[in-house]
């Protein structure tokens, strides 16, 4: 009898190792997926990229306010915004004139602004507190650490830009804006409002391939974006504090051409020194907010993020890839009438 008990130890433990092997095979079977999941991203990225309409706009410039009240008078079902300020007394104004229409309009908006000087989430809160029509929400369901988000659409198109919703972006300050009605893409975004409204998460999988979201997939393509330049890399942006970023295009510059315009700020000295005069220069003429890339003259990215660890990693920001289109001549022949007004 110990002995046949014996056995069905024996015949117990043996189990007990073939399931561990069994367990410790399907753990090194996902691992290989997601690798090769990896490898799939950065063979396929560009291939899985399509080819859009659109139209931009850049700033500073009045005649904007005319395309925004085209956006707004066109409104017939409901508005959604997601951006970091909106302070604007246009803009209040066509929000309101919609909501006197009935139209649900949705606001997300960031209520603890960085640096802030006003606090535009509460002050737009008590501007349209009677207001039913308009409901204005702020990240605290989310898990970022700030809304920078630049983004709106209504039941027919969508705008995506570099500049928040106030008097100084539109009228005093070097801004892109991406305007038009693809259908996928107006469904890209408002899921990932619809999410952020309701503090969801959204996959990756779930966005068009076209549009990137911070910090969901932003720093992986980015850095894969400038890391697989093989011409050029042009840069119209804010500033640049990201350490890998910064090593990126340290090694990028001796390869490739490199092309960079920021914004007279402090932050930006120590970059332009180490790269000036022939790559990193500053623009006067106007305050330069934008924040786009061009790589290689083809894939022109328009994003509302500055280049910082914070923007990358931790706030809620979105972007998008534009190719083949005509336009893309036009922004380069604009990135260069810039760097010739800039030092």
């Amino acid at each position: 009898m110990k002995k046949e008990s014996n056995n069905k130890n024996t015949v117990s433990e043996n189990i007990q190792v073939i399931l561990f092997l069994i367990m410790v095979i399907i753990i090194i079977y996902f691992i290989w997926l997601l690798v090769n999941k990896k490898y799939e991203f950065t063979d396929n990225f560009y291939g899985k990229l399509r080819s859009i309409s659109w139209t931009i706009f850049k700033g500073p410039s009045i005649k904007l306010y005319d395309e925004y009240w085209k956006f707004f008078d066109s409104t017939d079902e409901y508005l959604k915004v997601q951006t970091y300020d909106l302070t604007n007394q246009f803009f209040k104004t066509w929000l309101q004139n919609l909501s006197n229409r009935s139209i649900p309009i949705q606001i997300i908006i960031e209520n603890n602004k960085f640096q802030q000087y006003q606090d535009s989430y509460w002050e737009l809160v008590d501007y349209f507190s009677w207001n039913k029509s308009i409901h204005i929400g702020n990240d605290e369901q989310m898990w970022t650490t700030y809304v920078h988000s630049k983004f709106m659409l209504n039941e027919d198109s969508f705008w995506i830009q570099t500049a928040n919703l106030t008097k100084s972006s539109i009228e005093s300050s070097r801004e892109y804006f991406f305007h038009w009605k693809d259908e996928e893409l107006h469904n890209s975004l408002e899921l990932l409002f619809d999410a952020d409204w309701d503090g969801n998460n959204i996959s990756t999988l779930e966005l068009h391939p076209n549009l990137v979201v911070c910090p969901l997939n932003c720093r992986e393509i980015i850095e894969w974006l400038l890391k697989n330049a093989k011409h050029s890399i042009v840069i119209q942006t804010q500033y640049i504090l990201d350490d890998e970023i910064i090593n990126i295009l340290r090694e990028k510059v001796k390869e490739i051409e490199l092309s960079i315009i920021l914004s007279d700020r402090d932050e930006n000295y120590e970059l332009a020194w180490e790269f000036w005069p022939e790559i990193v220069k500053f623009y006067k003429k106007n305050y330069n907010h934008t924040k786009t890339m061009l790589i290689d003259g083809k894939y022109l990215l328009i994003w509302s993020m500055n280049l910082s660890s914070n923007s990358l990693d931790k706030n809620r920001e979105v972007w998008i890839i534009l190719i083949d289109n005509p336009q893309i001549k036009q922004f380069k022949e604009q990135f260069d009438k810039d760097r010739e007004k800039s030092i």
